[in-house]
């Protein structure tokens, strides 16, 4: 004899089928089993292509910004610069640390050229002939360090996301622009059918 687990399993399934339109209620039409389909179809690609598709933007995301800074890293010497100025006391708040920093008129010497002056980052603070290491490009001049790890898994955070969002958005739209669809064929569908038979309900035949 069944249990009453497995019947109310029954009716669990049969209340889920009902709402998602795979019942046999002979009052579906066509465009009724159509709608369940692509909501079936929808439900699948949100619950599993969407994070297929997440995790595959999120392994570009990081595949491309370790190139990157492989790149950078291969291309970028860091150099020291030596302070011409007496660092500002009171310098940029950096977001990732408690340290401030300054940008200071500065000398450096870059590998294979003649030396060359500019601003660099210092802490806040720092003395005159003091000494900093900073990042140069291949022509000499300041650049950016390459990508911390931090930064790449911001990255790969930023895509898995947006790529959730933007997909299920697309779902959503394709969602709606379907029903509407599928509503404009059930309204000319009612429409020929009562066409058909108000003539037989009102007693009046054109």
């Amino acid at each position: 004899m069944r249990s009453r687990a497995d019947h109310r399993t029954d009716r669990i399934l049969a209340r889920l089928a009902r709402r998602l339109g795979f019942d046999r209620n002979p009052l579906r039409r066509g465009t009724d089993r159509v709608e369940a389909a692509l909501r079936l179809v929808m439900i699948l690609l949100a619950v599993v292509a969407v994070p297929v598709a997440a995790v595959a933007a999120g392994r570009w995301a990081d595949h491309y910004a370790l190139r990157r800074a492989q790149l950078e890293r291969a291309v970028d010497h860091q150099v020291t610069a030596v302070l011409l100025e007496d660092a500002p006391v009171s310098g940029v708040p950096n977001p990732y640390t408690d340290v401030q920093t300054s940008w200071v008129p500065a000398r450096w010497q870059p590998p294979g050229q003649p030396a060359r002056t500019g601003e660099v980052l210092a802490v806040a603070g720092a003395r005159k002939g003091s000494t900093v290491r900073t990042w140069v490009d291949p022509s000499g001049a300041v650049t950016d360090p390459p990508l911390e790890h931090r930064i790449v898994v911001g990255d790969v955070w930023l895509a898995v996301m947006a790529t959730c969002l933007l997909s299920w958005l697309l779902l959503a739209a394709a969602g709606v622009l379907i029903r509407c669809g599928l509503d404009r064929r059930r309204l000319r569908a009612w429409a020929a059918e009562w066409r058909a038979s108000g003539p037989l309900w009102s007693g009046h035949r054109s």
